[in-house]
């Protein structure tokens, strides 16, 4: 059978690694640092996403309080020299993770991340957890591209990779990649074990594990 879909996409944060702990880590690290408590674990979920400022933004409206402009870079700058450090302490790859870029890799799949991380911690991460050598591309994020979800990340990535939205399929936990995908015309897995949701967009497919990503395949190549 001829393969329809050749390269996939993923997210990085909430869909290959489960690095929440890590990033409340440096939440509470730079809340501490500026006279606040610390936030439970258990309101995790309300916290991440959308980068450091987003966080520290969340964090301190968790006790009613807002962040003045000029103070957002040196929190930002505090929270990031915390989390480059300690970006892999806790974070793990998701279950089924590993056994799927190993399979996906082995069936020939050009594989490629794409996320909003920036580009040296989404280096650091995937090296520091031995899942950098699957990925053809690892594109995080900088001043030359908009962040998803915008299409410009996506678009870069098919063009780096010589592959038409036809042939690909973007794997994500948040109506950030699924938007992009929707506009380019990619195939969209969402991925329902992560930190977002695709609020009112219609992914391709939904799935429990990523695991399934396989299954999701077989049904665009026949």
């Amino acid at each position: 059978m001829k393969k329809k879909i050749k390269c996939i996409l993923f997210d990085l944060d909430g869909t290959l690694i489960n690095s929440g702990p890590d990033l409340l880590e440096a939440l509470n690290h730079t809340l501490i640092k500026n006279n606040l408590q610390k936030i439970n674990s258990s309101y995790l979920g309300n916290l991440v996403g959308g980068g450091a400022a987003a966080m520290l933004e969340r964090g301190y409206k968790y006790f009613n309080k807002t962040i003045e402009p000029n103070e957002l870079p040196l929190l930002v700058k505090q929270f990031l020299d915390f989390y480059y450090k300690n970006c892999s302490i806790k974070t793990k790859p998701y279950k089924g993770v590993l056994e799927t870029l190993e399979n996906l890799s082995l069936n020939n799949y050009t594989l490629a991340v794409c996320t909003n991380k920036s580009q040296r911690l989404a280096d650091k991460v995937l090296k520091e957890l031995k899942l950098e050598k699957f990925f053809k591309l690892i594109l995080g994020s900088s001043e030359k591209l908009k962040l998803k979800p915008d299409s410009e990340m996506l678009d870069f990535s098919l063009k780096y990779l010589n592959f038409i939205p036809e042939e690909s399929i973007m794997v994500g936990d948040s109506s950030n990649d699924i938007l992009p995908s929707k506009r380019l015309k990619i195939n969209s897995i969402f991925v329902k074990y992560g930190y977002g949701d695709c609020l009112n967009l219609k992914p391709t497919f939904k799935i429990e594990s990523i695991s399934e990503i396989q299954e999701c395949i077989k049904k665009l190549n026949t």
